[in-house]
């Protein structure tokens, strides 16, 4: 009896330690690539074209390739009518910077013809300017024609006039494609030389926008009457708002072909010949049959759904085969998987704010290029200001703000970078420098795949590219909506045609909450035969003829390459073993390794590093810049824009001397040897600005001595808790903010001159009790009403001077 007592105990203590082991415990994980099917279709596709150089873009079932060779575009969204124009082109080298490739624009067919016959390709509706800066900056285009839009602007973007006229818009009425045919005909005139057959680079045309699937309003609406909807009259009972999910599948299927045909026919005709034509894709969207390749979407924080549930987006998938927002209208075997609007933020409205943390951004496309995707497009990447005549409004209405287009972008409404442009860099420059390795690569999934749920953050969500025997590992430790926390002790076996290869090779990692990550296996880049590393890779260039790449290191997993046989390396900071017949470079964690294998030379950054790191100048003679301030490539000079710091810290890799366009240049302490590093100090500026608070909720700018010459802009921040906030001058809107809990800041350089003689008027309003946007804001930000009815907080606004200073290499 006393020994079954004590064999009890024995039992309970040994439950304990299991239990608290098992938090712990060595988490296993294994897939197999080894059955891969990497078959591919070509020539059955009315798309790709060759220019006067002899440049050619191709099309096949599961990826795009230039001449020859697979590549993946990197599309940001920017709206060149939403921004100044003087302006554009700084903007343009901020998303060149931040590793887009194809900037994917409007054309709003309201704003160029908004009376009857009469067309405006003037100032900010300049398009060919527009198209002409992308090219001046090595950047190629996705012109979205329309006739529709949406894009949030009144109508979708079709214009008053047409308005209760006996007009079937969106469909094949006669009258329709007349004024449709004027319109392309108008763009075709405006982007004459400048298609990619002719040496230009729009390289793709996307025709309508969710056609069968979405719509918008008409702006022609009374309070509480239904809304009246522009679409074709029998397409009524089977579109949506927004982005979703169709159920019903499309019974004008037939005729949606029809027009969609008849749209690329027009634009033909009209000129506009592009090796790509894109088409909606999502939620059984109609495209150009063999004509198109339909594009995919992806929002896990819409405001036009109610609620705050965790989306699919970050559950990985085969999304070439299983589309997000299926099912599709389309034959999924014929097409790559083709993204054109990935959330990179996200438009409110008055009773919808969700708010899309910069950390969110990342993970998803780790995610969705783990799944297969094979062009990444982002929406928006740079938001804007929509513009307006007086106070009338080409805002879509239905609660969104009337001005501001911020869509919390990784570039802002004024040109401000946010907190989500760094880390996405990580993924834009390792598919502009390895995407060609990945293109052909098909997504598997693990076993476990199929029972995650959006809801378990406890298993690790990964996936592979691979062709059997090399490929990439995805993984990431993201949820919208949820918190996540760190995973450890975890270890992945990928058994391959070659052997089984092991995430790591020795001991387990961490994948730290919120974090993501892609290692390469059985790789080869430059001559170097990489068997795994738990590094990823971010960005390749030739500068004197060497070969250099760059690579990342996760924080929480030991940085490592292993190297196929014996092999000779040297550097800094690294130290090599030799394991089971091969050489494993062991990197030192945290800091910046640096070394040499045949001639090729590779940089190992931590991530944090990375994010702060900027490929510029020409192919075969690129060098990596590291900075705290954001690094423009402004033909062959250096620009460095910093907010708030006159003193700029920045280094080149591989080591250069530069010299000082403006301000004072000392040379700084490199981390390694084949680094240089640099300060630049530009003089601090005073303002001389005055913003005057009239009462708790209202402010009066002064700015009438203004001076820009000695800085690139000027930036006032209110971080308030209220409604909303309102910025007006000279009896406009200027711009408006709907709380989110996001600080709101205006940029001043676009008003310098209104400024010298008016004054600039900031207005906020209450938070109500019942207001019915507050379930979407972060409980930590929710007033306590007590018994008052309204709450408006407005703390000391901040003004900010953006400085920008030149240097030179010598």
């Amino acid at each position: 009896m006393k020994k079954n007592k004590i064999s009890k105990s024995l039992l309970s203590i040994a439950y304990v330690v299991l239990g608290t082991f098992s938090i712990s415990a060595q988490t296993n994980y294994s897939i197999d690539i080894t059955k891969v099917n990497t078959e591919v279709k070509r020539g059955h596709l009315d798309l790709g074209g060759t220019n006067a150089k002899g440049d050619k873009i191709d099309v096949n079932s599961f990826y795009l390739e230039r001449k020859g060779k697979p590549f993946i575009p990197v599309i940001g969204e920017f709206h060149f009518s939403r921004y100044p124009h003087q302006y554009w082109d700084e903007q343009l080298k901020k998303m060149k910077a931040g590793g887009i490739t194809v900037v994917a624009t409007y054309v709003f067919w309201n704003m160029h013809e908004f009376k009857e016959g009469t067309f405006n390709w003037s100032g900010d509706l300049d398009v060919r300017r527009f198209t002409e800066l992308c090219a001046k900056n090595g950047l190629e285009v996705l012109m979205r024609v329309g006739p529709f839009a949406h894009g949030e602007i009144r109508n979708g973007g079709l214009p008053d006039w047409l308005y209760g006229r006996p007009i079937d818009v969106r469909s094949n009425d006669q009258v329709y494609l007349f004024y449709t045919n004027r319109l392309y005909q108008e763009i075709g005139k405006q982007l004459k030389g400048l298609m990619f057959k002719d040496g230009g680079p729009i390289i793709g045309v996307q025709l309508e926008n969710e056609y069968q699937h979405s719509t918008a309003p008409w702006g022609f609406t009374y309070q509480d009457a239904p809304k009246e909807r522009t679409v074709a009259g029998r397409d009524k009972k089977i579109i949506q708002d927004g982005v979703g999910i169709n159920t019903m599948g499309n019974e004008f299927a037939d005729v949606g072909r029809d027009h969609m045909k008849t749209l690329k026919k027009l634009a033909i005709d009209a000129g506009l010949i592009a090796p790509i034509y894109t088409a909606t894709g999502w939620g059984y969207a109609t495209i150009v049959e063999k004509g198109s390749i339909p594009v995919m979407a992806g929002y896990a924080y819409p405001f036009w759904t109610a609620g705050n549930s965790p989306s699919p987006f970050y559950l990985f998938k085969n999304i070439h085969q299983k589309p997000d927002y299926s099912p599709v209208s389309y034959d999924v075997n014929l097409y790559p998987s083709m993204a054109a609007e990935l959330g990179t933020g996200m438009a409110v409205t008055y009773s919808r704010r969700p708010r899309v943390p910069g950390e969110s951004f990342l993970p998803m496309m780790v995610r969705t290029v783990g799944s297969g995707t094979n062009g990444l497009g982002f929406y928006m990447y740079h938001g804007g200001t929509t513009p307006s005549i007086g106070n009338y409004f080409f805002t879509e209405g239905a609660g969104l703000p009337n001005k501001s287009y911020d869509y919390q972008a990784p570039i802002g409404e004024f040109g401000n970078v946010s907190s989500g442009y760094y880390p996405l860099k990580l993924i834009n420059y390792f598919l502009k420098g390895y995407g060609n390795d990945l293109a052909p690569l098909y997504p598997i999934l693990p076993s476990t795949n199929d029972s995650i749920k959006a809801t378990d953050t406890s298993t690790l969500r990964y996936a592979v590219r691979g062709d059997g025997e090399k490929g990439y590992l995805f993984m990431h430790n993201f949820q919208d909506h949820l918190e996540t926390k760190d995973l450890s002790n975890l270890k992945i076996d990928i058994a391959t045609k070659q052997g089984k290869i092991q995430f790591p090779q020795t001991g387990t990692f961490t994948l730290k909450a919120g974090s993501s990550a892609f290692f390469p296996f059985n790789v080869n880049y430059d001559g170097v035969a990489i068997c795994m590393a738990t590094v990823q890779p971010f960005c390749k260039f030739t500068n004197k003829n060497k070969k250099y790449n760059v690579m990342v290191a996760i924080d929480g997993i030991a940085p490592e390459i292993v190297l196929q046989g014996k092999v000779k390396v040297s550097g800094t900071g690294i130290k090599t073993v030799a394991r089971n017949g091969n050489t494993v470079v062991v990197c030192s964690a945290g800091k910046i390794n640096d070394f040499e294998i045949n001639g090729v030379s590779f940089l190992v950054l931590p991530s944090s590093e990375a994010e702060k790191g900027y490929l510029i100048g020409e192919v075969d003679n690129q060098k990596l810049v590291l900075s705290n301030a954001l690094v423009l490539d402004n033909n062959g000079k250096l620009t460095l824009v910093s907010n708030n710091q006159e003193n700029i810290d920045f280094a080149v890799y591989p080591a250069i001397a530069v010299t000082s366009v403006d301000g004072k240049l000392t040379k700084g302490k490199a981390a390694i040897k084949n680094i240089s590093a640099w300060k630049l100090s530009v003089p601090k500026v005073d303002t001389t600005i005055k913003l005057i608070q009239a009462d708790n909720s209202h402010y009066v700018l002064k700015a009438g001595s203004l001076d820009l010459s000695k800085v690139n802009d000027v930036f006032i921040t209110f971080d308030y808790r209220g409604d909303r906030g309102i910025c007006m001058m000279n009896g406009e809107l200027q711009t408006d903010d709907l709380y989110t809990s996001k600080p709101w800041t205006v940029g001043l350089k676009r008003f310098q001159e209104a400024l010298k003689t008016t004054d600039m008027y900031f207005y906020f309003m209450p938070m109500l009790k019942d207001a019915p946007y507050l379930s979407y804001l972060d409980k930590n930000v929710l007033p306590d009403f007590s018994d008052k009815k309204s709450f408006l907080e407005v703390k000391q606004p901040q003004i900010s001077v953006e400085y920008k200073a030149n240097v030179e290499f010598k």
